[in-house]
């Protein structure tokens, strides 16, 4: 476990890449689950349980579809469950990283008080976040980074118009 935990932050570092996680139906598994756990608890401050497990299994269907979708386009499906994995990895760490800012800004955002210097850091973790999404796809795919990052903005894009679209 703490080998898997150092090969994460090695590719949030973008020393690694998914073809460095084990390739496992059953870790992909877990780590989904484990995503979806982080992204709810990060909701929560702001939205119901309802709404956080909504929003978050939505989450996981388009990350699931647009990872196939694009691994199949490049005829790369064998490294689905390595890509999707990181993925899921990856974003449960950022939404960790992320959740306590969260709460604070929402309870800041409830009380009327201005706290924008943690916004400026929310963005900041944001940031480096789609950049590791775009190391991911770039290693995954076999493709530049230019053309990661505007993978990485597709996918950025698809899952938030599909959210407001439902909600």
């Amino acid at each position: 476990m703490a080998e898997l935990l150092k090969r994460f932050f090695q590719i949030c570092l973008l020393a690694k890449g998914p073809q460095d996680i084990p390739h496992s139906s059953i870790l992909m598994r877990v780590l989904l689950v484990v995503y979806f756990i982080t992204g709810m608890l990060s909701m929560l401050p702001s939205v119901d349980m309802q709404q956080a497990v909504l929003e978050m299994a939505l989450d996981l269907v388009v990350l699931l579809v647009f990872v196939w979708f694009c691994l199949r386009a490049f005829h790369k499906q064998a490294r689905y469950v390595q890509t999707v994995s990181a993925l899921a990895g990856i974003g449960a760490l950022f939404q960790l990283l992320a959740w306590p800012l969260l709460a604070y800004l929402e309870a800041g955002r409830q009380a009327g008080d201005p706290v924008s210097e943690l916004s400026l850091l929310l963005l900041l973790i944001v940031s480096w976040n789609l950049a590791v999404y775009a190391h991911i796809f770039r290693e995954s795919f076999s493709i530049r980074m230019l053309a990661a990052f505007i993978m990485t903005i597709a996918y950025a894009v698809i899952n938030i118009s599909v959210r407001q679209i439902l909600y």
